[in-house]
């Protein structure tokens, strides 16, 4: 009995200990908070207990929520711990996650910021309103804001979901159409892509016939060059000896012509040679005084008829004078036909004596012939002494990355070169002149030919301002012959042109200038010599 008793009054004693802490916890568990009232229009889930948060740091919890019978809202009475306040400004938010219980948020209101880049002593905070620690009547209360719920978002989305069967009926009336339009451009595209497949199979079988037709000519000018360099190589060696000789001797040209020049250079600074020239200028103004006066005695003694007589037969001893000098010019032997000076001339003027015998009867030659002649046979002398050279040339487009000479610009032409030939009759002549006369990379010639065949030619000297040697077959007056060029020993370049005379020193060429690098240049012209 004893054990049965103790057990008794230990269970009555727990009870009363279970009954002791509920009480505890119903009446002072909430006596270390204060309480206020927030009035929402709708409790959306929140419960008694649930937590408050200010700021993110829970501050209490949800002490009860009252439903308002005049307007159905919803006073939810919080418990606040006694060392919080809370802002009158404050926000009062209700959080319903979709998992979860629903919580109250406190969002205080936020400080002004301070203008950035200024530095300043931290000030007082300013005073804030702060809620009463008391349940306010309803008005006074602050008004808390309500989430957002799925149905306000249906509500809200029935527009847009108004708008989206508008766009999809207004899409349905133009599918037809718009599938039409894009059928219609898959056919063109499709009919497009077949022609341009034709015709890049098309192209594609031209391109090749072309470059069969072009490598079957590139690999006949290939061996037709390495013939013609080989031929030009042992040309070369076979007279080396005299291309050595030639340019020995135009070597001592170049120097004499160095040595004349800094003569007459020496000969302009020397001021005795001025003051020679001065005195000179003098001595010829006196004698036009001399001559002058003269050719007032001249007159004088011209007035006597006996003087004039002997005038006329001086002047005639000059005529004879100058048809010898005529003839010799000619036929490089001398006659005349002067009346009184040569046996069986021509009359002498009326009133000259006759000495020597009787008057021919051959005639006076005509001047205008006699001046013809003259000119006829200077200009032969001429044409054997020198010639002129003018070529008119245009290249081809320049290709890219391929290499080529440096002498090779982009410039396509016209170009003009123009080059003299001294003696170019002559078993050997010299050739000089200038190439791209106002071209973006003008260069110079002045080489030395010998014939070494007839019709024939080799040479060298310097070509395109670079040393080198040029090989020419000269067919005559028509007909079709070819010239090759190698120069600029840094870079040896090769140059190879066809030649056709037309005639009266007309010609047509083409080429290929660095023939024998990837670079080269299609090159055609026309020549003229006179």
């Amino acid at each position: 009995m004893k054990r049965q008793a103790f057990v008794g009054l230990f269970t009555i004693i727990a009870l009363a200990g279970l009954v002791a802490i509920f009480v505890v916890l119903a009446n002072v568990g909430t006596q270390g908070r204060y309480k206020i009232g927030v009035h929402f229009k709708s409790a959306a889930g929140l419960h008694k207990g649930a937590l408050v948060y200010e700021s993110g740091v829970v501050v209490g919890i949800v002490d009860r929520t009252e439903l308002l019978p005049d307007d159905f809202t919803v006073d939810v009475i919080l418990a606040i711990d006694n060392n919080v306040d809370i802002p009158r400004s404050a926000k009062f938010l209700i959080q319903a996650p979709l998992t979860g219980d629903s919580s109250l948020e406190i969002v205080p209101p936020v400080p002004a910021p301070q203008p950035a880049g200024m530095a300043a002593p931290t000030q007082a905070p300013q005073a804030v309103a702060i809620l009463p620690h008391e349940v306010l009547p309803i008005p006074q209360q602050p008004q808390g804001t309500n989430p957002a719920t799925i149905q306000d978002l249906l509500d809200q989305g029935q527009g847009e979901v108004r708008r989206l069967d508008a766009l999809l009926a207004g899409l349905e009336q133009r599918e037809p159409k718009l599938l039409n339009t894009l059928q219609s451009a898959l056919d063109n595209a499709n009919q497009l892509s077949s022609t341009a497949n034709r015709q890049i199979s098309q192209l594609a079988t031209r391109l090749d016939a072309l470059t069969a037709s072009l490598q079957v000519a590139l690999n006949q000018g290939s061996a037709n060059i390495n013939d013609l360099t080989g031929q030009l190589d042992l040309t070369v060696r076979r007279n080396s000896g005299k291309v050595d000789s030639l340019l020995a001797s135009l070597d001592a040209s170049a120097r004499s012509l160095n040595a004349t020049a800094d003569s007459v250079q020496q000969l302009a600074q020397n001021p005795q040679l001025k003051n020679n020239l001065l005195e000179t200028t003098r001595g010829i103004a006196e004698t036009a005084t001399t001559v002058a006066s003269l050719a007032n005695d001249l007159r004088t003694v011209t007035g006597n008829p006996q003087t004039q007589a002997q005038l006329r037969d001086t002047i005639a001893n000059a005529d004879a004078a100058t048809q010898k000098v005529n003839s010799l010019l000619g036929d490089f032997g001398g006659t005349s036909s002067v009346y009184g000076v040569d046996r069986g001339a021509t009359p002498a003027p009326g009133g000259s004596p006759q000495p020597g015998g009787a008057a021919g009867q051959r005639g006076k030659p005509n001047p205008s012939d006699v001046q013809a002649n003259v000119k006829n046979k200077l200009g032969s002398i001429v044409r054997n002494l020198v010639a002129l050279q003018l070529r008119v040339s245009e290249l081809d487009r320049q290709r890219a990355n391929t290499n080529s000479s440096p002498l090779l610009t982009r410039d396509r032409g016209p170009s003009t070169d123009i080059n003299a030939i001294l003696l170019p009759r002559g078993s050997t002549y010299l050739f000089s002149g200038a190439n791209d006369i106002g071209g973006p990379a003008p260069s110079w010639n002045f080489a030395a030919m010998a014939t070494v065949r007839p019709h024939f030619q080799v040479g060298g000297g310097v070509l395109y301002s670079r040393l080198g040697a040029r090989a020419v077959y000269n067919p005559g007056r028509t007909g079709l012959g070819f010239e090759g060029r190698i120069y600029d020993l840094r870079r040896p370049t090769t140059d190879g042109y066809l030649n056709l005379k037309l005639g009266d020193g007309l010609e047509l060429f083409g080429g290929e200038r660095d023939a024998l690098r990837n670079g080269r240049r299609t090159t055609f012209g026309l020549q003229y010599q006179f």
